[in-house]
């Protein structure tokens, strides 16, 4: 839904918001992508909050909608998808368009299409386009998609709202970071937040250096507790989050010790085997359980020293 692109692409949201709830939606958006990846989706969100008779903008209160469910099959008879067929949209796709969109509308007020990769469109089919753009119709709306919009007739150009979108700020999602951040959170945004944040990274590392130190040292890490941890994590919140990460590493420690699938730390072979070395299996359910109880005194205001303290000093109370 809308709602998930509110950090992403805070500008083109925040537009498309207001320009729905003042009632001064243009009849037609132009979305220049800059490299985005998910641009599409971002203009098939748009689709669902224009198309929606309550202009919901986030599933928790649609509820998984049979109308979202049909436009995601793309078979929602008011919003239609025009993609390049071969190298090019043709005139045809332009014709069959309006005429599909000159009938009335069966569902709802509003019709909406979606022309992907409109830096694609011939001579012919632009000039369908820009008759269709030149007398729009109440309650047809276009979203217009393109890399490039110096690649589409100025006259197309001038009659859209133009939104140019933010680049990704990475252009590929790290898959540890992502499958730490699916299991951390159950809410869209909040994954999304989290994969975006460059720190998190560097935080996932510091938190598998402090592991390997601690392994490697035991009970002298104690001496080392701001060195290794509290120098990054000090907010309840944050060490919480750390105390997760600990425990998704050390599943994965036990998953590589009894050759089950490595569900997080794919990449990390050599260091899951490191602490692997070091343990029994007994050992390493041990620690998966003291960690779980400690993550959950953190709700209630835990010194970070005293409980980092009692982490280390529980961790070895088992040989």
């Amino acid at each position: 839904m809308l709602d998930d692109f509110s950090i992403e692409q805070t500008i083109a949201y925040k537009t498309l918001i207001n320009s729905v709830k003042n009632n001064k939606c243009s009849h037609a958006f132009l979305l220049e992508t800059n490299g985005y990846y998910k641009a599409l989706d971002l203009a098939i969100a748009f689709a669902k909050y224009l198309l929606c008779p309550n202009n919901y903008s986030n599933k928790e209160k649609c509820k998984n909608c049979n109308q979202c469910n049909t436009i995601d099959k793309r078979e929602f008879i008011e919003l239609k998808i025009i993609e390049p067929d071969g190298q090019w949209i043709k005139k045809s796709q332009l014709d069959e368009l309006q005429s599909e969109f000159s009938k009335k509308s069966i569902i709802g007020t509003k019709k909406v299409y979606i022309i992907n990769d409109a830096h694609k469109l011939n001579v012919s089919s632009s000039n369908s386009l820009l008759k269709f753009l030149e007398e729009p119709e109440d309650g047809i709306i276009a979203i217009l998609i393109t890399e490039n919009a110096y690649q589409l007739l100025n006259t197309i150009v001038s009659r859209c709202q133009i939104l140019s979108l933010r680049p990704n700020n990475i252009k590929k999602e790290d898959p540890l970071l992502k499958k730490i951040a699916n299991e951390l959170f159950n809410d869209n945004k909040k994954i999304e937040e989290y994969i975006i944040d460059e720190h998190n990274m560097e935080n996932v590392f510091h938190i598998i250096d402090f592991i390997k130190y601690y392994e490697e040292n035991k009970e002298l890490t104690l001496l080392y507790i701001n060195k290794y941890w509290n120098n990054y994590f000090k907010e309840r919140d944050s060490i919480y989050i750390a105390f997760s990460i600990m425990l998704l590493f050390y599943k994965d420690v036990l998953n590589y010790m009894l050759n089950n699938d490595i569900l997080i730390f794919n990449d990390q072979i050599e260091n899951l085997k490191y602490v692997s070395d070091k343990n029994t299996i007994d050992n390493i359910i041990h620690k998966i359980n003291v960690i779980m109880d400690l993550r959950e005194k953190i709700k209630f205001n835990i010194n970070s020293n005293a409980l980092m303290d009692k982490l280390i000093i529980n961790l070895e109370g088992r040989k």
